[in-house]
């Protein structure tokens, strides 16, 4: 009788066993089945309002434009470097365009083109935000994502933007020179286009520093605006009426160009005896050569590589995976004469400095 009630008491743990895997198998039915009809990935995400759709194209299908306000000029390289890295690294057909000329109809029109060409994504480079953002709100209501790069649109509806501070990088140049110049002197402000948003918010950083210095007198505002050539002649006309000046401050593009005129003058260099103080943006390898040599003073530099690469990025991950862009602050770095040959051979090495 003990050797039956053994035998009973096993049969009765494999009925429970095969009970158990029964509820189990249920459950787990039940679980992909509710998944399947409820619980399924997202295949939308809603932001600011606008809902655009996941994509299921494999990543070589997958179109993003970067758009800088103006491609002809050396800088759009830099963020092109980023645009590039990116897709290369993510597999995508991500690549910069724009204008080729500063105006915001030209700009308005390349965004109507990738609109009606139903792009996956739009990065853009604002040149005029109260222009740009009825078209930057058309993209969006199409279910186009549409970020900002280099330039922000906040009140457009744009998902996120990676760039710098710019008001904060305009305080930086004139800090720059003040520091040098001392708290008297006459200065000349230059910029490729006075107009442009990016431009007269540099302007208001500079003059949140120049305002504080009642003998600072700024002699003239040049727009240095079309090719090299004509900018260079700009500048160089600004600097045979005013010869009297120990400042000069670039809100952009126009700083190596000042220090080309003050080299191709001899006059003006940081160990001379009269010298003419210099500061703007970008770190281009003649501007890094000008600063070494003396023939201008300092330059800020704000990762044009990163806002490419990370344009492309943001709108890969919310085209695949639904991840919210966000705001990405680029920062700014100084170079001057202590460490100009640092970011010279960082150029040599082929690291994009920008």
């Amino acid at each position: 009788m003990a050797m039956m009630g053994v035998c009973l008491n096993a049969i009765c743990l494999v009925s429970n066993k095969e009970e158990h895997v029964k509820k189990l198998l249920a459950v787990l039915v039940a679980v992909a089945f509710a998944a399947s009809i409820g619980f399924a990935a997202p295949k939308t995400v809603s932001l600011n309002g606008y809902t655009f759709n996941l994509t299921t194209k494999k990543p070589k299908d997958i179109e993003i434009a970067v758009i800088y306000m103006n491609v002809t000029v050396p800088f759009a390289q830099f963020i092109k470097a980023g645009v590039d890295a990116a897709a290369k690294e993510f597999g995508v057909k991500a690549y910069m365009t724009g204008p080729t000329e500063w105006g915001t109809e030209p700009e308005i029109q390349v965004m109507e083109n990738l609109i009606t060409k139903k792009v996956d994504g739009i990065s853009v480079a604002v040149l005029d935000i109260p222009g740009m953002t009825p078209i930057i709100q058309k993209a969006l209501k199409a279910g186009i994502p549409v970020t900002c790069n280099n330039v922000d649109a906040p009140e457009s509806g744009r998902l996120g933007f990676v760039g710098e501070d710019l008001f904060l990088a305009g305080a930086a140049t004139a800090k720059s020179v003040v520091g040098k110049m001392g708290a008297k002197g006459n200065v000349i402000i230059s910029s490729v286009a006075i107009g442009a948003i990016w431009s007269r918010i540099r302007q208001d950083g500079v003059m949140s520093v120049l305002d504080k210095y009642p003998n600072i007198k700024i002699v003239d505002i040049i727009n240095a605006e079309g090719d090299e050539q004509s900018a260079y002649a700009a500048l160089e006309n600004s600097f045979l009426a005013n010869k009297n000046i120990s400042g000069h401050i670039s809100l952009g593009g126009t700083d190596y160009l000042w220090g080309r005129l003050m080299e191709n003058k001899k006059i003006g260099n940081a160990s001379s005896k009269a010298p003419i103080y210099s500061s703007g943006h970008d770190l281009y390898e003649e501007k890094l050569l000008q600063i070494k040599d003396g023939w201008t003073t300092t330059a800020y530099g704000q990762n044009p590589y990163k806002q490419g690469y990370e344009a492309v990025k943001q709108l890969y991950l919310l085209l695949t995976k639904g991840t919210p862009p966000t705001v990405i602050d680029t920062g700014i770095v100084e170079v001057n004469q202590q460490n100009a040959d640092t970011y010279l051979k960082k150029i040599k090495d082929g690291e994009p400095v920008g």
